[in-house]
């Protein structure tokens, strides 16, 4: 089920991760603790609805239990 972005970031943020607006582009970044990085394409900003393969990627890059953080969302 696809998420908004700005209901990504505050799962996020509750697991401890940060997720950075971008300063140029439309790619927000957020990061491991390792420091890796996953990009999300967010055209029209916080309202970007976020597709099921991005938020898996994200769970997969980063370390994240996908049920955990769908609970959060």
């Amino acid at each position: 089920m696809p998420a908004r972005l700005r209901d990504i970031a505050r799962a996020l943020g509750k697991l401890g991760r940060r997720l950075e607006k971008p300063k140029t582009g439309s790619h927000w970044k957020t990061y491991a603790p390792d420091g890796k990085m996953y990009p999300l394409p967010a055209h029209n900003g916080e309202k970007t609805e976020i597709s099921d393969n991005y938020i898996k990627g994200l769970c997969r890059a980063l370390g994240i239990d996908e049920a955990e953080l769908r609970k959060l969302l």
